[in-house]
């Protein structure tokens, strides 16, 4: 297949993917109380050394829909997340990977607003675990605690922008009552947050 072939398929998929999220705040089942608003990196990295612990957030409906429109997307069709699957769960479950693409989501207005950044990246994981399944119909929020932030400094010359590097403790949790109150996914996730 072409690499454009690739490409457009990857659109449609994307394209899908997102009719499925609809726009914000249809899900998603927000929160009544807003996040504090930080203004200045100096706050933020002040805030990590006590450890403090934010959410839960709200409640994100996880239907077939959205479990099928990431299969296609990702091009994992696996059996146990098709509707209809008799699994050890009970029934279908979620990709775990659709709970971690979640996170954006679900961390929206958990953690303080960051007033002073201009833009924010994704660097990775930490310790990434799905501790229990998703199961198809159940619903997921989640919390955080902060670990770390550390100032980054301003890049070759000092011309950079100033920034921080963030950790923090996240942990999605179902309202499934099979869960027997496990998480379904615990990490680390570590973030960027560039000032305007």
């Amino acid at each position: 297949m072409a690499h454009g072939d690739r490409a457009r398929r990857a659109t449609r998929r994307l394209a899908s993917l997102a009719s499925h999220v609809g726009p914000r705040g249809t899900a998603i089942e927000r929160a009544s109380t807003s996040a504090p608003t930080i203004d200045r990196p100096e706050a933020w990295v002040a805030a990590s050394a006590s450890g403090e612990c934010f959410g839960p957030g709200a409640w994100l409906a996880v239907d077939q829909a959205r479990v099928d429109a990431f299969a296609r997307c990702t091009e994992d069709h696996q059996w146990i997340h098709r509707a209809g699957a008799v699994t050890q769960f009970g029934g279908p479950i979620a990709h775990g990977l659709l709970t971690a693409s979640l996170l954006p989501a679900l961390m929206d207005g958990v953690l303080p607003r960051m007033g002073w950044v201009a833009q924010e990246i994704n660097v990775g994981f930490n310790r990434l675990r799905f501790v229990s399944p998703v199961k198809v119909g159940a619903r997921v929020r989640a919390s955080a605690k902060l670990v770390s932030v550390r100032r980054l400094g301003k890049g070759a010359g000092g011309k950079g922008p100033d920034g921080t590097e963030t950790v923090v403790s996240v942990t999605v949790s179902t309202d499934d009552e099979d869960s027997n109150a496990k998480p379904a996914m615990t990490c680390e996730w570590v973030t960027r947050q560039y000032a305007r």
